[in-house]
């Protein structure tokens, strides 16, 4: 048996629903589903902005010479996870906001803060990373982190420090995950980005499923 087997209690989806109330930042384009519909068929179309909902950014979101969403490490959306919840407070968050003595078990990292919710508008009070946890996660061979917030920036942030300290590292990152109903624990991980040529970001579809045995 594989000592890191997905659990018999089945997949939780942690992405959130692309719809009309999908919020996005402010400015940016909504989503939206235009629809036609025949006796013989239906076809659909959307249009929206690639970090709508649940989304993973690329390198190039923040150097036009870096790597689109094509050059995203595949293997790094893939695998074993853990879910750890933080301490509650918002802002940008630190070590000091994770569980006392935790440490990251595995090279996937997703951290629950519980600080915006469903349908929320996108506005100032949702927690983000701080540079230096970003660093301290790095510094243990963390390579994705995936948090439950619109960004791993702050809203209020101008110079997007924890963005530069996540491509500075080399770390892959995903937004607007959906974690209220994963509890802290290890986890199999399946956030794979859509595969849009030249794109600075692009929606995921992400679950993950518990892991039993050795971890």
């Amino acid at each position: 048996m594989d000592r890191c087997e997905p659990g018999r209690y089945g997949w939780i989806d942690i992405t959130r629903p692309l719809g009309p109330t999908t919020p996005v930042w402010p400015g940016d384009h909504p989503f939206r589903l235009h629809q036609r519909r025949e006796p013989a068929f239906v076809l659909s179309r959307f249009e929206t902005t690639c970090h709508v909902g649940t989304h993973l950014d690329a390198p190039l979101h923040l150097d036009a010479a870096a790597p689109a969403i094509e050059g995203v490490p595949i293997e790094r959306c893939v695998g074993p996870a853990e879910v750890v919840r933080t301490d509650g407070r918002h802002g940008a968050l630190t070590p000091a906001a994770l569980p006392p003595g935790w440490a990251p078990r595995t090279s996937r990292v997703l951290v629950r803060t519980d600080t915006f919710s469903l349908d929320q508008p996108i506005g100032p009070g949702f927690a983000g990373l701080s540079a230096e946890l970003v660093h301290w996660l790095a510094d243990r061979a963390v390579e994705l982190v995936g948090i439950d917030t619109p960004s791993v920036d702050v809203f209020e942030s101008e110079e997007l420090p924890a963005h530069h300290a996540l491509l500075e590292r080399g770390l892959t990152w995903i937004e607007g995950l959906w974690l209220a109903d994963a509890e802290p624990g290890p986890y199999f991980l399946a956030a794979l980005p859509l595969l849009l040529e030249g794109a600075e970001a692009a929606p995921v579809r992400a679950a993950i499923a518990p892991l039993r045995g050795e971890f």
